[in-house]
């Protein structure tokens, strides 16, 4: 038995990345998406070098914080300095001949490079450079060190080496979101804070979370929680907003939406992140790929109201992600059979993944 070929392939020249538009009509990409190693370089390249990904930080840092942008995806060197002119954001790459500047956080007041001693203030401005008496058409303006754009929304902080989106077209769902604990204070919480390495493709991780059709399926007690009748999916540019509707009357609801009944307003952002408020604050999942068919999930938590935390549908949040693992990592083997044909999307209840793969062919193609 032959395997039909996948959705957006070609006989000759393998993945096309086509989407089709419609959801009724759509099949899912070509698997390779999610196991191959040229997909996922060419995804690395493509998708994450011009996107804007979250900086797992927390307050307060050091005058000089070394940090690896996608550690094992992008791996791009920076380092974040704190200065009276504020923080700024570096590569920390020596312009010379490549070394790494900061190796370890601290309270330096300039950059020094151990290699042959270039040194940098904390602005990124070349201010030495030993040896390099008579040279010609020297220095150049790239002899400073690359300084990369630094957002934040409430307590998140963003970059992006290469971004194709506006931030803040990008970021107003976030927004939106954020604008629930408008005025109130958010603490991060480590303890709650934790990352796993997984044996799946970072892509199907984000399609598992843009879809409540599992829920009933794979969370049974996340669904005891919520009216599944009312849930809800909403579309956005290079966003879907998810919100769960309470089952029970004594749920804490998001103030913003007790009209509502929304005890949970889950916000993906294109093309790895994953914002989830409840009453008590936002629980953060942070998608990395580290090679073909392998991910990284980083779990954050800020909590602004203490008092809420451990209740309602956010309360449970460990068994509910242990669930997710265990389904995306049979979806990972199942997706490399040779005898599975490529699926169809649900048109009411898979808008969210079909949404996701219209991004990502987009950028792949």
């Amino acid at each position: 038995m032959t395997r039909p070929r996948p959705s957006g392939s070609d006989a000759t020249n393998g993945p096309t990345w086509h989407s089709e538009p419609d959801v009724r009509r759509a099949s899912t990409l070509d698997e390779r998406l999610h196991h191959d190693r040229a997909a996922h370089e060419l995804a690395i390249e493509r998708v994450f070098v011009r996107s804007w990904q979250l900086l797992p930080l927390s307050d307060p840092i050091q005058r000089v914080e070394p940090l690896t942008l996608l550690e094992g995806g992008l791996d791009e060197p920076l380092v974040l300095t704190l200065s009276d002119d504020g923080e700024q954001l570096l590569s920390n790459v020596c312009t010379h001949r490549g070394a790494l500047l900061a190796e370890a956080p601290g309270d330096a007041r300039a950059l020094r490079c151990r290699y042959h001693g270039r040194r940098f203030d904390l602005g990124g401005t070349m201010t030495s450079c030993p040896g390099f008496e008579g040279a010609e058409c020297f220095p150049r303006a790239s002899e400073n060190l690359a300084r990369l754009p630094l957002e934040q929304v409430g307590p998140l902080r963003f970059t992006s080496i290469d971004p194709r989106i506006p931030f803040d077209e990008w970021a107003a769902p976030l927004r939106r979101t954020l604008a629930e604990y408008d005025g109130e204070i958010f603490t991060f919480e480590p303890s709650a804070s934790r990352d796993f390495e997984i044996d799946a493709s970072w892509a199907l991780y984000c399609e598992n979370y843009l879809e409540g059709f599992h829920i009933p399926f794979v969370h049974p007690g996340l669904n005891q929680g919520l009216d599944f009748s009312r849930y809800t999916t909403e579309l956005e540019p290079y966003a879907v907003r998810q919100l769960g509707v309470a089952s029970r009357d004594d749920d804490a609801r998001l103030v913003s939406r007790a009209a509502d009944d929304v005890v949970a307003d889950y916000l993906w952002l294109y093309p790895n992140l994953m914002v989830n408020a409840y009453a008590w604050g936002i629980s953060v999942n942070l998608i990395e790929p580290i090679g073909p068919g392998r991910c990284r999930v980083r779990y954050l938590r800020w909590v602004a109201r203490p008092d809420l935390v451990g209740t309602g549908v956010g309360g449970a949040l460990d068994e509910v992600e242990m669930e997710d693992q265990g389904i995306v990592l049979s979806v990972q083997k199942g997706v490399r059979s040779r005898l599975y044909p490529g699926g169809r999307f649900a048109p009411k209840l898979e808008t969210g993944p079909h949404h996701f793969q219209r991004l990502m062919s987009a950028d792949l193609k």
